[in-house]
C-alpha cells in the first residue's frame, strides 16, 4: 500500500482541496472563506494520517488517537457538531472515490482493497468520535456554568436594612439548589453580618417532602448560627407537607408576604 500512501500525501494539497468543494457543494453548505480555510488545514492532515496507515501496524494505527477539532475552532464558532461531522464524513467518501478513480485500486486483490478502505474509515471515523467527545465535553462544561448562574439567580441575597436581609427563591427547589444555598448562600450571609434574614417562597413553582426537609434544615442551621429566620410566601402545599412530616414550627415566624413583614417590621421599630 506504500504507493497510495506516497500519492496520497505527495498530492494531499489538491485532494484536499478538491474533496472539501465536492463535499461542500453536496451537502449545500454556506461556510465562510475563515471556515473553508481551516477545514482545509484540518483535512490535509487527517489525509497525512491517512498516509502514515498505509506504512503502520495495526497496532500503531490504534495508538493514533486523532482529533479533528483541536482547538475547538468550530465549537467556539458556534458551528454544529452534525456539519463538522458531515463534512468529514462526505470528504471521506470524495477521498476514496479519487482513489478509485486514479486507478491505484487495481493493483490490490478484494482482501487489499478492503484493508485499504479499513485503514481510511479508521482514521476518520476515529476523528469523528473524538471530535464528537471533546464538543460534548465543551458543552457540559457550559451547561454547568449556566446551571450555576441560574442557581446564583434564583437564590440571591438582596440586603433591605441594616443586619436584615431577603433572600427570594424563584423556581423549583430542587436538591441543587438545597444544596446551593447550604454551602454557598449561608457563608455569603454570614460575610455579610446579617442577623435576621426573609426567606420568601411565593416564587416557588413545587416543593415535596423530600425537599421541605431541607427546607427546614436550612433553617436550623441558620439558628445555629445566630441568625434569625422568618418565612414569607408560604403556599399551602408547603405547610401541608411541613405538617405531614411533623415538624416543629412553633417558634419559627411566618408572613403571608415579604409586604406584611415589613410592615409589622416597621411598627415595632416605632414602638
Amino acid at each position: 500500500m506504500q504507493s497510495v500512501g506516497v500519492y496520497m500525501e505527495t498530492e494531499k494539497l489538491a485532494l484536499t482541496d478538491k474533496c472539501l468543494k465536492q463535499a461542500i457543494a453536496k451537502l449545500h453548505l454556506h461556510l465562510t472563506e475563515e471556515q473553508i480555510a481551516k477545514h482545509k488545514e484540518l483535512l490535509t492532515v487527517l489525509i497525512s494520517e491517512f498516509s502514515k496507515t498505509l506504512l503502520s501496524s495495526n497496532e500503531e494505527i490504534e495508538d493514533m488517537n486523532l482529533e479533528y477539532d483541536i482547538d475547538n475552532y468550530y465549537y467556539k464558532d458556534g458551528t454544529l457538531l452534525k456539519d463538522t461531522i458531515e463534512i468529514i464524513s462526505t470528504f471521506r467518501l470524495s477521498l476514496m472515490q479519487e482513489i478509485q478513480k486514479k486507478g491505484l485500486l487495481e493493483q490490490y486483490d478484494t482482501e487489499g482493497v478492503a484493508k485499504l478502505y479499513e485503514k481510511i474509515t479508521f482514521v476518520f471515523d476515529d476523528a469523528i468520535r473524538n471530535t464528537t467527545k471533546k464538543f460534548n465535553e465543551s458543552n457540559q462544561k457550559v451547561i454547568k456554568a449556566i446551571e450555576k448562574e441560574i442557581l446564583q439567580l434564583a437564590a440571591p441575597i438582596v440586603p433591605i436594612r441594616d443586619g436584615i436581609a431577603i433572600l427570594p427563591l424563584i423556581g423549583d427547589f430542587s436538591e441543587e439548589r438545597s444544596a446551593y444555598i447550604t454551602n454557598t448562600v449561608i457563608p455569603k450571609v454570614t460575610k455579610l453580618n446579617i442577623e435576621l434574614l426573609v426567606i420568601d417562597f411565593s416564587g416557588i413553582h413545587a416543593i415535596d417532602t423530600y425537599v421541605a426537609q431541607h427546607v427546614f434544615q436550612i433553617i436550623d442551621i441558620l439558628k445555629l448560627l445566630g441568625i434569625e429566620t422568618v418565612i414569607t410566601g408560604v403556599r399551602p402545599q408547603l405547610a401541608m407537607t411541613t405538617v405531614e412530616l411533623g415538624i416543629n414550627t412553633k417558634n419559627l415566624k411566618t408572613y403571608g408576604n415579604v409586604q406584611q413583614f415589613l410592615e409589622t417590621f416597621d411598627k415595632k421599630e416605632q414602638v
